[in-house]
C-alpha cells in the first residue's frame, strides 16, 4: 500500500505532544464540525427544505485529482453546492462527474476562472446559466412552482489591480444582478479580496468578521447598502478560526476575504454561515459554508426532465412481446364510437399507444457511473494530509508538505495508469470492428459536453434568462428567418393516378433503414419502438403511409418539427451565434425515404459532373483531390489558376417552396410524389422549448426542411437550375484537351474557375444576379479569392461596389487550399486538430 510504505517518515517526525482526541462536540469547534449540527443525512435537509451552500478559493483545478478532491469534501460536509473561484481553467464547460454537475467560466490565458460544482439532486434543477466572463457565473435553479434560487460565483481581482478594474467588476455584477427577479432567492458568494472587518455596518455586516476593514472592504459594504444585501459570515458568533478563509504567505498573518451574501429581507432565511478550516484541496483560503432556507415553505419539487425508454430490454424476446401485445391491447381498448376517422386521428391513436405500451414494459435508462482513476490508496493520502493542514507545528507544516507531494505524484500517475487502459481498451474495440462500443466509451469519458448557458440577448442586447422570455425571442428569430413573402401556391390537380401505389416491399425496406438512437421528433417515438413493432401493428402502420401518399394528408407531427438550439463558438449570447437543428418525426422518415429513393434517380441524371454533393460515389475527398490535382496540373505547366470561394448566405434556409415546386415538375417528377412534398412544406412549424418553458411554435415559410431524407436532392435540383443560367458568363479553364472546368460544388460550397481576373470578375458578377432571381444572396464577406500561380499578384474586384478578400489559402471542404498547392499546412492544421482533440 502506498501509506504504509510513509508510515516510516511519520514515525520519524511524530511529537511527543498530545494528539487530538477526536471531534468536539458544540457548535463552536475549533477545528472539527459538530456531528449532530452539520452532516445530517441528505433526507433530513430535504424535509427541511435546507439547502447547504459555499465558496471556496481552490487555487487551481488543473493538477490532477483536484477536481475528485473537491467533490470528496462536498460529501464529507453533505455539501449541496459550491462555487469556485481561481479555477485557472480554460474556455467554458459543463458537464458531470463523480454524479456532480460541474459548470464553470475561465479565459483564454488560464489565470482567474469561476465555476459552480452542484451535487445530483441540484444539478438536474439548473434552469438557466450565464457564464458572463471568468470573474462572475450565474445559475437559476428550480426549486418550486412558486420561487427559483439564483446563484451568483464572483472573483473580484487582488490587492495588485488598479481600481478601474475592480469598478468594472463591479458594474458587471451589476448588470448580471438585474436579470434576478424580486420573488427569487439569491445568494452572492465568491472571493472579493477584501476585508469588511469586525465592526457593525448599517444591517450589512454583523460584529463576528474578522479583522479591520480596508478601503475595498468600504467599496463591498457600500455596495451591500446600495443592493440592500447582508453579509451572512459576519453574522453569526464564532471561534476566530471558524471566521477567517485566507491564510496569507508564511502562515502568521489571516484574513477574512471571502463572503457569502443574501437580501436583506431574507435574513432570516439564514440558518448559519461559518468557514470549515478542516477542508483541505491544498489551498490557503478555507470553505466557507452556509445553511440557507428558501421563503417559501412549498416543498422542494423535483424538476421534471425527458426520460429515455430503456431499448436495451427489446432484445430480451419476452420484454419484445410484452411490449407488442401493450400496443395491441392499447388499441383494442378504443371503442367503436371512438374509432378514428381521419388520417391524423389514426395517427394519434397508435402513437400514444406506443407510447403508453413502452412506458409500462420498458421503463427508462440510467446513466451508467464514470469508472473512477481516484483509488483508495490515493483518498487516504488526501485524509492522512488533511490531519496536518490547520497545525502551526514546524513538523506538522512539514508533513503537510509532504504528504502534498506525494498526493500530487501519486495522482498523476494513477491518471496515466487509468488513461493507459481505456486508450488499451478502445482501441482492442476498434480492431474488432465494434465501432459503437468505442465510440461510447469515447464520448463517456473524454467528451465533456461544452454548454454555453441557454441565456441569449434580445434584439436590443438585453440578456434574457428566463426560459419564457428566451422561448419567445427564439420564436420571433426563427420566424423572421423563415420568412418569405411568396406564400407556397396551392397546387393544381393533375392525374391522380401519376404516382405508383407505394408496396410493402417499399414500405418494409424503408421502415429497416431507419437509423436507431437517434433523437425524436415532436411525437416522441423513436425508431428502435417502430421497429419492435409485431406485423399487424407495421399494417397499420402501412396503412396510414399509403393514406398519406394517396390523398396527400398528412399527419400534423409528420409536418411540424422540433428546433434544437446548439451554440457555435464560446460566450455565445445572440441568436446569429447558435445552430438550429430540425429534429423531425422517424415515422415521417419512412414516407420520405420512398419517396428520396423514387426521384433521386430522375434529379441525378439533371446534375452536371462539377457537383460532388449528395451523390452516390462521390464527397468530400473526390471533390478536394479533384481541386489540388486541377491546381497542381496549372502549376506544373505554369498557368495562372483564379479561384473565388463562393459563400452563399444561409442556402438551404432561403430555398424558395414555389420555385423548387416548379422544377420538379419541369423534370416530370410524378404528381402523387410531388403532392407529398407540398403537403409536407404546407403548414409547416418548428416547436421550440426550453426545459419546463410553454411550447411555442414558429411557422416557417422557407427552406428545406432540415433532417429530412429528401432534403439534399432538392436542394441539389435546386442549385443545379440556378448554376445552369450562370454557365454561359463562367469561362473556366482547359489545361488539358478539351474539357473546360468551369467550376467545383459540394452542394452549396462553390469553386468558380477562371485563367484571369477579368473572367472571374464576370463570372462573379452574374452569378449575383442569377442568385437575386433565385432568392439566394452571395455573402460578400465570406467569399474570398485565391490565385494559384509561380508569381501570384495582388487582385481587385467588387461586387455592387463590396471588394472581394485575396487570400494566400482558403479551407475548402476541411481542407487548407494554399497558393502555392502544397499540402503542408493542411497536415499541420490537421495534426494541430488531433492534439486539440485529445
Amino acid at each position: 500500500m502506498i501509506l504504509s510504505s510513509h508510515s516510516q517518515f511519520i514515525s520519524m517526525m511524530s511529537l511527543s505532544r498530545p494528539k487530538s482526541s477526536g471531534s468536539k462536540i458544540g457548535p463552536h469547534s475549533d477545528f472539527r464540525e459538530a456531528p449532530d449540527l452539520d452532516r445530517g443525512p441528505q433526507k433530513d435537509k430535504k424535509k427541511q427544505n435546507i439547502l447547504k451552500i459555499g465558496t471556496w478559493n481552490v487555487r487551481s483545478l488543473i493538477r490532477p485529482g483536484k477536481t475528485e478532491n473537491l467533490i470528496l469534501e462536498m460529501e464529507r460536509l453533505n455539501m449541496d453546492i459550491v462555487g469556485i473561484s481561481e479555477i485557472k481553467l480554460r474556455d467554458q464547460r459543463d458537464y458531470w462527474q463523480n454524479n456532480h454537475r460541474i459548470i464553470y467560466s475561465g479565459d483564454e490565458k488560464g489565470v482567474a476562472g469561476v465555476g459552480i460544482v452542484l451535487n445530483k439532486e441540484w444539478g438536474k434543477r439548473v434552469k438557466s446559466i450565464v457564464l458572463l466572463n471568468s470573474r462572475i457565473i450565474m445559475i437559476k435553479l428550480f426549486l418550486n412552482d412558486k420561487e427559483d434560487v439564483a446563484v451568483i460565483q464572483t472573483y473580484f481581482p487582488t490587492s495588485a489591480h488598479i481600481d478601474d478594474e475592480i469598478e468594472e467588476v463591479y458594474d458587471q455584477l451589476d448588470e448580471v444582478l438585474e436579470l434576478v427577479e424580486a420573488k427569487d432567492s439569491l445568494i452572492v458568494l465568491g472571493d472579493w479580496n477584501a476585508v469588511v472587518g469586525e465592526t457593525k455596518e448599517d444591517n450589512v455586516t454583523g460584529s463576528y468578521g474578522y479583522g479591520r476593514i480596508n478601503k475595498r472592504g468600504k467599496r463591498l459594504v457600500d455596495f451591500c447598502k446600495e443592493k440592500e444585501f447582508v453579509i451572512t459570515n459576519t453574522l453569526f458568533k464564532q471561534p476566530n478560526n471558524r471566521r477567517y478563509t485566507w491564510t496569507a504567505p508564511g502562515g502568521i498573518n489571516k484574513y477574512q476575504i471571502d463572503y457569502i451574501m443574501v437580501k436583506r429581507k431574507q435574513q432570516k432565511n439564514v440558518l448559519q454561515s461559518k468557514t470549515y478550516p478542516g477542508a483541505d484541496i491544498n489551498s490557503d483560503h478555507n470553505l466557507l459554508s452556509m445553511k440557507f432556507r428558501p421563503s417559501s415553505r412549498k416543498q422542494f419539487r423535483q424538476f421534471s426532465k425527458k426520460q429515455h425508454f430503456d431499448f436495451s430490454r427489446l432484445k430480451d424476446a419476452e420484454t419484445r412481446t410484452k411490449f407488442q401485445d401493450a400496443v395491441k391491447e392499447e388499441i383494442n381498448n378504443i371503442n367503436d364510437d371512438n374509432a378514428p376517422t381521419n388520417i391524423n386521428d389514426k395517427w394519434t391513436v397508435l402513437k400514444n399507444s406506443i407510447v403508453k405500451a413502452a412506458s409500462n414494459t420498458l421503463g427508462t435508462t440510467k446513466d451508467s457511473p464514470r469508472k473512477p482513476w481516484m483509488n483508495e490508496e490515493i483518498i487516504k493520502l488526501i485524509e492522512e494530509r488533511r490531519k496536518y493542514k490547520n497545525s502551526n507545528h514546524i513538523d506538522d507544516r512539514i508533513k503537510y508538505r509532504y504528504f502534498k507531494n506525494i498526493v500530487n505524484r501519486e495522482a498523476k500517475k494513477a491518471k496515466e495508469v487509468w488513461l493507459g487502459e481505456l486508450c488499451e481498451e478502445i482501441e482492442s474495440l476498434l480492431k474488432c470492428g465494434k465501432l459503437e462500443k468505442a465510440h461510447n466509451l469515447i464520448k463517456k469519458y473524454f467528451n465533456q459536453r461544452r454548454q454555453m448557458g441557454n441565456s441569449i440577448e434580445d434584439e436590443n442586447k438585453k440578456l434574457l434568462i428566463d426560459d419564457n422570455d428566451i422561448v419567445k425571442r427564439w420564436k420571433n428569430y426563427i420566424e423572421k428567418l423563415y420568412h418569405d413573402d411568396d406564400e407556397l401556391d396551392e397546387l393544381t390537380e393533375e392525374d391522380e393516378n401519376d404516382g405508383n401505389e407505394i408496396t410493402r416491399e417499399e414500405f418494409m425496406s424503408a421502415l429497416n433503414a431507419l437509423k436507431s438512437k437517434k433523437a425524436c421528433g415532436k411525437d416522441q417515438i423513436p425508431a428502435e419502438l417502430i421497429k419492435a413493432l409485431d406485423m399487424d401493428m407495421k399494417d397499420f402502420m402501412f396503412s396510414i403511409i399509403q393514406e398519406s401518399y394517396d390523398t396527400g394528408e398528412m399527419p400534423n407531427d409528420f409536418q411540424d418539427s422540433e428546433i434544437v438550439i446548439l451554440p457555435k463558438k464560446a460566450r455565445s449570447k445572440r441568436c446569429e451565434d447558435f445552430r438550429t437543428l430540425s429534429i423531425l418525426s422517424h415515422t415521417s422518415k419512412i414516407l420520405t425515404t420512398i419517396i428520396k429513393r423514387r426521384i433521386e434517380k430522375k434529379i441525378d441524371l439533371q446534375l452536371e459532373e462539377d457537383q460532388f454533393g449528395f451523390r452516390n460515389g462521390k464527397g468530400t475527398r473526390e471533390a478536394i483531390l479533384s481541386l489540388r490535382l486541377l491546381i497542381d496540373e496549372s502549376l506544373r505547366i505554369n498557368k495562372p489558376l483564379f479561384i473565388a470561394f463562393v459563400d452563399l448566405q444561409k442556402a438551404f434556409d432561403n430555398v424558395n417552396w414555389n420555385l423548387m415546386l416548379k422544377i420538379l415538375k419541369d423534370i416530370e417528377i410524378n404528381f402523387k410524389d410531388r403532392r407529398v412534398i407540398h403537403s409536407l412544406y404546407k403548414n409547416q412549424v418548428a416547436g421550440i422549448q426550453i426545459n419546463n418553458s410553454e411550447r411555442k411554435t414558429a411557422r416557417i415559410k422557407k427552406g428545406v426542411r432540415q433532417g429530412c431524407t429528401i432534403s439534399p436532392y432538392l436542394f441539389n435540383i435546386y442549385i443545379e437550375k440556378a448554376i445552369a443560367e450562370c454557365r454561359e458568363c463562367c469561362t473556366g479553364i482547359v489545361l488539358n484537351g478539351d474539357k473546360r472546368i468551369q467550376m467545383l460544388r459540394f452542394a452549396d460550397d462553390i469553386a468558380i474557375t477562371a485563367p484571369d481576373e477579368y473572367n472571374l470578375k464576370r463570372a462573379l458578377e452574374c452569378m449575383d444576379e442569377v442568385m437575386d432571381k433565385y432568392k439566394m444572396k452571395i455573402n460578400m464577406n465570406k467569399t474570398e479569392i485565391l490565385m494559384c500561380a509561380k508569381e501570384t499578384e495582388e487582385i481587385n474586384i467588387k461586387i455592387k461596389d463590396n471588394p472581394i478578400k485575396q487570400t494566400k489559402n482558403f479551407k475548402y471542404l476541411g481542407s487548407c487550399i494554399t497558393e502555392n498547392g502544397k499540402s503542408t499546412a493542411d497536415i499541420i492544421q490537421r495534426i494541430a486538430q488531433a492534439k486539440a482533440a485529445f
